[in-house]
């Protein structure tokens, strides 16, 4: 008969979580514009949530206060490899 195919090891659970311990967390809304329809992102900030009306921002390209979140995302990033970019 043959031999069993050779698997890389598992690793340990510990490991995984000591890895995410050193990524950041980072979030972003994106804003969509009701006037001229531009979509942009910028930096999350509390109290947003999607479909939220914003009329104390404008817009960055036609300056009219009828933006809307339409999304939130967050990314997860290893600060040691962006400040070497």
């Amino acid at each position: 008969m043959g031999e069993e195919p050779q698997l890389p090891p598992i690793p340990a659970i510990g490991d995984v979580l000591d890895r995410k311990k050193s990524f950041v967390e980072r979030k972003h809304s994106i804003l969509k514009c009701g006037a001229c329809q531009a979509d942009y992102t910028r930096a999350f900030k509390p109290g947003d949530f999607v479909f939220k009306d914003l009329s104390d921002e404008e817009c960055e390209k036609c300056h009219s206060r009828k933006l809307a979140v339409i999304e939130i995302y967050s990314e997860w990033i290893n600060p040691k490899k962006e400040k070497k970019k």
